[in-house]
């Protein structure tokens, strides 16, 4: 139980699930995972203690499931410090470079910050269309 023994919410991930049937059509059905939220002095984005102005952690559970949800793939460092300054975003690529750690999205495609709601005109769409494909009983 959480503080004043009120139940922890579940946070629900948005995802698509692909069904092939016996033809081999592809559906796709939107879905949700369902998580408990990450602790409460934690990122809410990745579930690592750091501070904003710092990248996610591209290795944690909670990260790689919401964001790979999300955006079909796996994250990457570039996506985790998409948020960061130039001097921050350099800092650690060259340092995980110099550890063979650096990785990239897939050519052609730029880092996803916080797990591709860049603003409000693209999220508040999107948000919309999967909470209502999840509440479709």
């Amino acid at each position: 139980m959480g503080e004043k023994d009120e139940p922890t919410p579940v946070r629900h991930i948005a995802s698509v699930v692909t069904v092939v049937d016996a033809d081999g059509r592809e559906t796709h059905k939107p879905f949700s995972w369902d998580f408990l939220p990450p602790a409460k002095d934690a990122c809410q984005i990745c579930a690592h203690r750091h501070p904003p102005t710092e990248p996610h952690n591209a290795q944690t559970f909670y990260y790689q499931v919401a964001f790979h949800s999300q955006i079909g793939r796996a994250p990457t460092w570039a996506d985790a410090m998409a948020h960061c300054n130039d001097e921050t975003r350099e800092m650690w690529e060259k340092e995980l470079r110099s550890m063979g750690h650096w990785t990239e999205p897939p050519a052609g495609e730029r880092p996803v910050k916080h797990h591709g709601v860049e603003d409000v005109n693209t999220a508040k769409p999107i948000e919309d269309a999967f909470r209502n494909a999840i509440n479709d009983d």
